[in-house]
């Protein structure tokens, strides 16, 4: 009685092999025709056929899958069909059956197996059928379902669990899923990672104050993996109503001892204290803690970061009462009592830190940095050496001639009485004008007019005016304009610049 039936699902093989050894390459078999194809027969003989075809080894595997996913189509009868693949040793019959498993008439069913799978070989197409299934499952049975599974009321594994609060959480009202992910965060010999997850995904339920406590509690006092958790979301994938309250969370992980948690969180801070710059305090501090000796530098970057982020003041700039103005004033107090004495694991660490926190590139961006940086340390002649490299970096020759003239001015000023740090300087500026931008025009007569300012500065200014002429000279080929700015700086009054600008050399011999 089989035979017949089987022959005509073997015939519909036979057509579907035929049209797909003419499809292009990768093309997929053509599914089995169903049993509304037929017309006769019951579904039961139907799902006999197919099981089968679905175990003939003599068939290809591709075929067989299709008989399996025919197969699930079959109300009652299919699913049978489908389960007996469920454990197959051929991994294309096995996925086949966990994709095909959803697609019956009972697919809710299905959940558990394919969580099952979650954290095997197979968990690639099971967590898309536990997705599908999850959708097809009422609220309340979907919730008691991964109630249970994340409780541990039932043996699941990890994976499993954490593909449990993902589903909880994109398919439960959201007052349930709150209350679900709280009971699983808070299940004793809970996982860490399960506890991960469920931080994670309750950055959609903030509407509910217990999620609230609980992410207060795991940014505050949880194992590492979970408090970096609390960093998985970025303010744009919150409602602005939560982004304030959700910032305070990440100070607190940045305020973390364990620099291996507080360093994410410190490079994530400027994202979020836009919405509450009382946050960025943590960074400050940090900065400014001589205790803190693993996490300063991430916490400088923050302060960096926001200082340049164009935010209003108090976060962006370097005016007075700025983050970056209270974070270099704190540190330059400190280092006026900082040990001279260079000790046997630090040598004098608010200053170090200072000079870290004053070391920025001189773009557009940061200029106004570097000049707030550098107003603020002229009051401090022990830390000249930090204030004269912010100084030497506001050095733009394609600012044009006239701020080139009043930033080496101010240079000069800097290394008033000061001729070793002046050689030292000059020196910097040859190397870091090699390459970059060439000078406009005009650029010689700007020189050679602060060359002239030697009677104020001793030889600094002719010092800074013979490297640029070097640099620039060089890199141009010595036009006539440059070489007669180097013939006047070789009749310089000071002893220093004529020995340079001689040293320099326009054509070898």
């Amino acid at each position: 009685m089989h035979r017949p039936r089987r022959a005509h699902i073997q015939n519909g093989y036979n057509r579907a092999a035929r049209v797909g050894d003419s499809a292009p390459d990768g093309a997929p078999w053509p599914p089995f025709p169903g049993p509304s194809a037929s017309h006769r027969g019951s579904a039961r003989l139907t799902a006999d056929a197919l099981a089968e075809l679905a175990a003939d080894p003599t068939l290809p595997l591709h075929g067989r899958a299709s008989a399996v996913h025919a197969a699930a189509a079959i109300p009652e009868y299919g699913e049978a069909v489908v389960r007996a693949q469920l454990d197959s040793a051929d991994v294309v019959l096995a996925e086949a059956a966990l994709a095909a498993l959803v697609r019956t008439d009972r697919p809710a069913d299905a959940l558990r197996d394919l969580l099952a799978h979650a954290g095997g070989d197979r968990a690639r197409v099971a967590v898309y059928a536990a997705t599908r299934a999850a959708r097809y499952t009422p609220p309340g049975e979907l919730a008691e379902h991964l109630g249970a599974l994340l409780s541990g009321a039932r043996d699941s594994k990890v994976t499993s669990r954490k593909e449990a609060v993902r589903l909880a959480a994109e398919h439960l009202p959201p007052r349930t899923a709150a209350d679900l992910l709280v009971a699983a965060y808070r299940t004793e010999g809970q996982h860490r990672d399960v506890r991960a997850a469920a931080v994670a995904s309750t950055t959609g339920l903030l509407d509910a104050e217990p999620v609230w406590e609980l992410l207060a509690e795991a940014a505050g006092q949880a194992p590492p993996p979970v408090r970096r958790a609390v960093l998985r979301t970025d303010p744009a994938h919150l409602p602005e109503a939560h982004r304030a309250r959700y910032a305070h969370l990440v100070a607190l992980v940045a305020a973390a001892a364990d620099p291996e948690v507080a360093a994410p969180a410190l490079a994530a801070l400027p994202r979020w204290a836009a919405w509450a710059p009382e946050t960025a305090e943590v960074a400050r501090r940090a900065v400014t803690d001589p205790a803190n000796r693993g996490g300063w530098r991430q916490a400088a970057g923050a302060v960096h970061a926001l200082a340049a982020s164009g935010l209003p003041h108090p976060l962006g700039g370097a005016a007075p009462g700025s983050l970056l103005h209270r974070t270099l004033a704190g540190l330059a107090a400190a280092a006026r009592t900082d040990d001279p004495d260079a000790g046997d694991d630090r040598d004098l660490p608010a200053r170090r830190r200072l000079a870290h926190l004053a070391d920025l590139p001189a773009d557009d961006r940061h200029r106004p940095l570097l000049a707030g940086a550098a107003d603020l340390l002229a009051a401090e002649p022990d830390l000249a050496d930090v204030r004269s490299a912010a100084l030497r970096r506001l050095v733009d020759p394609a600012a044009g001639p006239q701020a080139l003239a009043a930033a080496l001015g101010a240079l000069a000023d800097a290394h008033r009485d000061r001729p070793a740090a002046a050689a030292l300087t000059a020196v910097a500026l040859r190397r870091e004008h090699a390459t970059g931008p060439l000078p406009p025009p005009g650029t010689p007569e700007a020189l050679a007019r602060t060359a002239r300012r030697d009677g104020d500065t001793g030889p600094a200014a002719g010092l800074f005016a013979t490297a640029l002429t070097e640099a620039f000279g060089e890199r141009l080929g010595w036009p006539p304009e440059w070489r007669a700015l180097l013939r006047e700086l070789r009749g310089h009054p000071s002893a220093d610049v004529r020995e340079r600008a001689l040293a320099a050399v326009t054509h070898r011999e």
